[in-house]
């Protein structure tokens, strides 16, 4: 979840055709769909001839996104597993190789003959696969709006789902997924009470000043259980970007959010993250850390895929209940 830099545009429409493979879902008969990608300063458009066979994705929010509509079969990497794979998909997840830890070298990524890729847009960038190589070899790539759009909501993951089922030519599965994921949603809005809203400060790391949320879906599904992110608004165009204890301090926030990393880079940072708050001295007026106001989260959870709504009751009564 790296700053996007914005470098330039070079416009490269492609038209990619795989080898037909034989297809153990069943498919309306493919009609090629246009998406595009603004990766590493640079535009790119495609725009497939037969639905791609052969998926790696770099980031576990998109693995899951993709295992939710059972295209499993056709996934030949994943990489940056950064915490346990969600259960529902995890028997899917186990068949499907784990090309690297973090992100795959160019060889590695290649080696599997890819003709699609997905992931935070950084995975495509220079401190991963650098699109401008990949790309030209015949690799489309599909980063969802809902992961990177400072606009984004509920009904943006909605889309990104069904538009990765017109890639793969599955739109089936993918608006019988989405249906049931908004009746799902519209039930767990049912059943929260009315609570009376609470400000909250996500923390997720920090380098001197914190990294954290400003806008876009993380901070619209709070949103929805009476919950009102301290940054949003204040960092126009950005989602994850560097904030500043300042505004943390002058927002006084009831409540902090700390999502939590179990994969690579470490085991469970939640104790470290408290620990550094609460060593700050500036920070000891703050009501969330007077009253040792922590919500632990994990990042998977705040973020567009299948744990996102899930998660919302539980959410709702940990901030608003907690005694």
């Amino acid at each position: 979840m790296m700053k996007k830099l914005l470098l330039g545009t070079l416009v490269i429409s492609a038209l990619f055709s795989v080898t037909a493979a034989a297809e153990n879902k069943t498919e309306q008969a493919y009609v090629s769909v246009e998406f595009s990608a603004k990766l590493d300063g640079n535009e790119y458009h495609f725009k497939p001839e037969t639905s791609p066979q052969r998926i790696v994705s770099l980031s576990q929010i998109t693995t899951e996104m993709l295992l939710a509509l059972d295209l499993g079969d056709r996934m030949v990497g994943t990489a940056f597993l950064e915490e346990p794979i969600y259960p529902p998909v995890k028997a899917a997840y186990d068949k499907i190789p784990v090309l690297a830890e973090k992100w795959p070298s160019y060889e590695v990524f290649m080696s599997v003959k890819p003709d699609f890729a997905t992931g935070w847009a950084n995975s495509f960038s220079k401190l991963a696969l650098e699109a401008n190589k990949i790309v030209p070899e015949g690799v489309a790539v599909y980063v969802p709006e809902s992961m990177t759009s400072p606009k984004a909501d509920v009904n943006t993951y909605f889309n990104d789902m069904l538009k990765f089922g017109e890639i793969f030519g599955v739109q089936e599965t993918a608006e019988k997924y989405v249906a049931a994921e908004k009746e799902k949603l519209n039930t767990v809005i049912s059943q929260i009470q009315a609570y009376p809203e609470k400000t909250a400060f996500i923390f997720d790391s920090q380098d001197g000043k914190p990294y954290t949320f400003f806008d876009g879906y993380t901070s619209e599904m709070l949103k929805l259980i009476s919950v009102k992110n301290i940054f949003a608004g204040k960092n126009t165009g950005k989602t994850w970007a560097v904030g500043n204890w300042e505004d943390v301090i002058m927002s006084d926030p009831e409540v902090i959010i700390i999502p939590v990393y179990k994969g690579f880079r470490n085991d469970d940072d939640y104790d470290q993250k408290v620990a550094f708050i609460e060593a700050m001295p500036e920070m000891q007026g703050v009501k969330a850390v007077k009253n040792k106001n922590y919500i632990k989260v994990n990042l998977s959870e705040l973020v567009p895929g299948p744990r996102s709504i899930d998660i919302l009751p539980v959410l709702a009564k940990e901030i608003h209940e907690k005694p």
